[in-house]
Formats: structure tokens, C-alpha cells, sequence
């Protein structure tokens, strides 16, 4: 049976840079793909070219006739920002049958954990994580064939990611997945492409297995490649010798020999084994510390929505210390960075309940980039940001992996990894003594969260952090920050967040059954008062306060309403 999709001898330069020679790949049906690679290897281009969207420099993508092929891309489109989440969900309906089908839209929404309550909010207004868990209802509501998502999880806080998991795992169409998540690659691939030395490595592996098969292949490479290098090494000095010979007894026997040795020699080298040299690329952070006896202190301090002002988060008493790693735990949406940005204005701006030690330099991560989105190259970017000389950009460029060649490249057009580089490479220059850090690891890869890890776990600068990523937080954090029903307070440990979202994720196997059975059961008029009861109760909770509210009893109603609304 032919591929779906497949790219065949396909190569794609950026610029004076080729991204992919002679690259041939197949998709086809009951494909779950995990699709990796370095920060820049090219694999949002690769998606593009796989959708169809970007035209290869050589090479061809074939399709079956009428295939529909639906990307989940990376950022909310901006024409999407202004409308509600309804509104959003609907319009990657067909025009025509819009209206009759609109329940579609709520249901897909429903299923990606949204409530009733969320359909009216501004798209604009919704977390990181839960953007785009809406591009993947759009995605799903087009009936494609094929689906391509392109990082996914980014901004998602762990319920998100459950969510996620599932939903892929329940998708009956073939897919390919970006990610930097091994956790979530190995729960949902099947197969792993590994994008690197500007082709695909194919592995019927999940992730870890399939970079282990590569490290082991990388290890013979590297073991043949050495015994080649020794076996050429060999002859060039016996050629070298009978040279020699040849040209003290005036001997053209010898001479000729030494001719045809070296000429193997040079055959042999031209077949030798390839070694791949990696990524090249480097994540380091300069060794500056503060010595003070208090870095930042909150007291009394209530956080609010800026455009409402609706109180978001309160905080009694707390502060940081020279050296400490602090990880801000809560889910989306409770207001993590909208704190940590009332935090960062501080710094400039006097805020009584938010005091700053005057020494602190500040090193700041936002999770969107934005700061990013400009037509400068990264040299002159850079050259913006900081002062000091030109070498000194220059050496930190190289240092990083970027070559001379693409020093001038426009950072509004770099990925979300290499964006994410440009920054870190940002505080090597600027040399902070604090770093606030907003979801640091969505975009960068596996290798760059290693090195980052090593990076903070061996400065002596003071770090205030949100992500994602449970690993990265665990083996970076000294202390926690908790926001809970709308209070900032210090825990011991993350356990209890954890726990909090066990019943949250979803009902028990047993109750979703009990649950889809009696709904079974019902008619249409008893089932569409129950929704009105169930939506009545949940908006009746949240009104309390959140110290009052149960939300074991919300998980378990929004469950219902999604069984329900499935139902419909």
C-alpha cells in the first residue's frame, strides 16, 4: 500500500545553509511519530514541507489524491487573538455548514479539558497551554487525514500535558509530533525521526530507545572510522618510506609502489565511514552571584488582573536569598506570570508590597519571546541589547554554536530554540546577578535542557523559575513557591502540587464508566437539564471564595459535562 505522504530525494537550503540533502520519508497509516532534533535542524520546515506549505530546492512531496493534511502550529494565528474561544473553535468549521455543526466545536473543546464557563473568554486571555490546546480542536475539526503539530506541549502545565497525551493517544489518524518532552514521546510514539547532519534518522522505536539505537550506531561509526584512520595511517607511512628508498637507490620500482600506496590511501580516505559531529550548539550562563543578605521581599501583596481588576494572587510573607533556585508551582492559568511580571516592574517602578535589593542586575525569560519578533540579525540584535565590544558579541555567537554566516539572520525568523539560545546568549553579555525565568525550557531541545540544568545547578546566580518540564524543576530548585487557591506560599516540596492534579486530570476508569452508562440512559430533555444543573452548580463554586471552593466536586462534574456534551 503506497504512503499517504512522502517526500522523496528532497533537499530545502535556508539561504547559503542547507537544511536537508537527498532526504526521502514515508507516512503512512497508523504512524504516531515523535520528530526530534537540535534547536535550528529544521524541523518546523520539515512539517512545512510535509504539509505541503513550503516547496522543496530539489526533490518532491507526494501525496494520495484528496488527502487532507492539518497543521497544529506553534502560535495562535494573530486574527484569532480578538475573538472568543467559541468564536476561535468554530471557525475552522466549513462556512457553510458552520452553524449546524457548532457543536462540534464544543465538543472538541470539551474533550481538551475547557469548560462551559471559558467559551466566551478572549483568545487572547487564555494561557500559553491552553492556546494551544484550541489549535489542536481547530486542527482535529478540519476531518483531517494526517496531523502534524508542531511542539504541542509548549506552555502546557502538567494537566495540559495529560490532556495531551491523551488525546493523541485517542486520535485515529496517523500524525508526526515535534517535541522536547521525552516523557510525553515516550508515552505516545510508536515510531522516532532523529533530524540531524541534515537528514532523517528512522528508528520503529519510542524516543529513548530509538537515541539509544542512534548513540550505539555513533559509537561504531566512530570505532570503524578509527580503524580506518589507523589502517590509512599505516599505508601513508609505508609509502612514505618506500618514497624514500625509491629516491636514495634511484629506484623507480620503489618510487612507483609508493605511488600506488598513496593513492589507496587517498581512496580509503574519500570511503570513510561518517562520524557525525553533532549540533555544535553550546548553552552557558556566566558565574555572577550577589552578595546581600536579602534579594527580593513580597509582603501583603495581592497580584490582579490588570485589565479587570479581578485579584488573581495574594502573598503574605516571602522572600529570596543570594543563590537561591526557586520554582513557581500552580497550573495554568492561576497567575504565575502575571506575578512574576508584577515582580519584574518592581524593579523599576516603586511597589510598596515588592521590595528589590538595589544591587540586582536582572536577567528576564519571557515565555513568548516577543522581545524576538523584530527584523534584526542576530549580531545587531545583540549589539541593541548590550554595551561593550564588538568581539565580545562576536565570541559569544561563536561560543554558541552560530557560525560567521549567520550572524545577520533576522531573529523574527529564527525557531523558538534558536530565539531561546539568543536570549541565554544575552545573559552571558549582560551578566545578571538574578534571573527570572518564564517557562525557560518550551522551546529549547533535549540536549540544550541539560546543558541549561548544569548551567544553573553550577552558577551562583539567584533564580526565580516556572516550567513545565518536572526533571528540569526538580534538579534545579532549591525552594518552592506554591499558588493555590489564589495564596503564594512556600512548600517543602512539589509533592502536594502533584497530588492536587491527580483528581483533576481525570475521573477514576470506573466513575467515567458509571458516568457514561447512566447518561446512556437519559433522553434528550433529561440530559439537557442536567447540563443546566451541572453548569449551574459549577458557576455557584466558583463564585466562593477559593479557600471555600471543592474542587474534587469540579473535576467531577466538568467530567460529566464533557460525557454529557459527547452524548449530544
Amino acid at each position: 500500500m503506497s504512503a499517504l505522504l512522502s517526500l522523496a530525494q528532497v533537499s530545502l537550503n535556508l539561504g547559503a545553509h542547507p537544511l536537508f540533502v537527498d532526504l526521502t520519508l514515508h507516512l503512512n497509516l497508523g504512524d504516531r511519530i515523535g520528530l526530534v532534533g537540535h534547536n535550528g535542524s529544521g524541523k518546523s520546515s520539515l512539517l512545512k514541507l510535509l504539509q505541503g506549505e513550503l516547496a522543496p530546492d530539489d526533490g518532491e512531496r507526494r501525496s494520495q489524491r484528496n488527502v487532507v493534511v492539518a497543521m497544529v502550529d506553534q502560535f495562535v494565528p494573530e486574527a484569532l487573538l480578538a475573538r472568543t474561544l467559541r468564536e476561535a473553535a468554530e471557525l475552522a468549521l466549513p462556512e457553510a455548514r458552520r452553524e449546524l455543526e457548532a457543536y462540534r466545536a464544543e465538543a472538541e473543546l470539551h474533550k481538551l479539558g475547557f469548560e462551559i464557563s471559558q467559551f466566551d473568554i478572549p483568545v487572547a486571555e487564555l494561557s500559553g497551554g491552553q492556546q494551544n490546546l484550541l489549535l489542536m480542536a481547530r486542527a482535529i475539526l478540519v476531518d483531517p487525514d494526517v496531523l502534524l503539530l508542531d511542539e504541542p506541549g509548549n506552555h502546557m502545565d502538567i494537566l495540559s500535558l495529560t490532556r495531551l497525551r491523551r488525546w493523541l493517544t485517542q486520535l485515529h489518524q496517523p500524525w508526526v509530533l515535534v517535541s522536547h518532552d521525552r516523557h510525553l514521546l515516550n508515552a505516545v510514539c510508536r515510531q522516532t525521526w532523529i533530524l540531524r547532519d541534515r537528514t532523517v534518522y528512522r528508528f520503529e522505536l519510542p524516543f529513548d530507545r530509538a537515541r539509544a539505537a542512534l548513540a550505539h550506531a555513533d559509537e561504531q561509526a566512530a570505532a570503524r572510522r578509527a580503524e580506518e584512520e589507523k589502517e590509512v595511517a599505516r599505508i601513508e607511512a609505508s609509502a612514505k618510506r618506500l618514497a624514500h628508498w625509491g629516491h636514495t637507490f634511484d629506484n623507480e620500482d620503489l618510487s612507483r609502489k609508493a605511488k600506488t600506496m598513496a593513492k589507496r590511501a587517498d581512496r580509503l580516505r574519500a570511503d570513510y565511514t561518517f562520524v557525525s559531529q553533532g549540533s555544535g550548539l553550546s548553552l552557558a550562563l556566566p558565574e555572577t552571584g550577589l552578595t546581600a543578605r536579602q534579594v527580593l521581599v513580597l509582603e501583603d501583596l495581592t497580584v490582579t488582573v490588570p485589565a479587570t481588576g479581578r485579584t488573581l494572587v495574594q502573598c503574605e510573607f516571602l522572600n529570596l536569598r543570594p543563590g537561591d533556585r526557586v520554582a513557581l508551582l500552580g497550573i495554568n492559568g492561576v497567575g504565575k506570570s502575571t506575578t512574576l511580571q508584577r515582580i519584574i516592574d518592581a524593579l523599576n517602578h516603586e511597589d510598596g508590597p515588592i521590595r528589590w535589593n538595589p544591587r540586582v542586575t536582572l536577567g528576564y525569560y519571557e515565555q513568548q519571546l516577543a522581545e524576538l519578533n523584530r527584523g534584526l540579525g542576530r549580531f545587531d540584535w545583540l549589539r541593541e541589547q548590550v554595551a561593550g565590544p564588538d568581539d565580545a558579541i562576536r565570541q559569544t555567537l561563536l561560543h554558541s554554536g552560530v557560525p560567521y554566516e549567520r550572524f545577520d539572520e533576522p531573529v523574527e525568523q529564527l525557531s523558538g530554540g534558536e530565539k531561546a539560545r539568543l536570549v541565554f546568549a544575552l545573559f552571558r553579555l549582560q551578566r545578571p546577578n538574578v534571573l527570572v525565568l518564564d517557562e525557560p525550557t518550551n522551546h529549547i531541545d533535549l540536549d540544550g535542557r541539560a546543558e541549561l540544568i548544569e548551567a544553573l545547578v553550577n552558577s551562583d546566580i539567584t533564580v526565580l523559575m516556572t516550567s513545565h518540564d518536572q526533571h528540569f524543576m526538580e534538579a534545579v530548585a532549591t525552594r518552592w513557591w506554591w499558588i493555590n487557591a489564589g495564596r503564594l506560599q512556600e512548600v517543602t516540596g512539589p509533592e502536594g502540587f502533584y497530588q492536587s492534579l491527580e483528581s483533576t486530570v481525570s475521573a477514576q476508569p470506573g466513575e467515567t464508566q458509571s458516568i457514561r452508562e447512566s447518561i446512556d440512559a437519559l433522553d434528550d430533555e433529561t440530559l439537557l437539564a442536567r447540563i443546566d444543573e451541572l453548569e449551574t452548580r459549577l458557576a455557584q463554586d466558583r463564585a466562593r471564595k477559593p479557600k471555600h471552593q471543592k474542587p474534587d466536586r469540579q473535576a467531577r462534574w466538568e467530567q460529566e459535562l464533557s460525557a454529557l456534551w459527547q452524548r449530544l
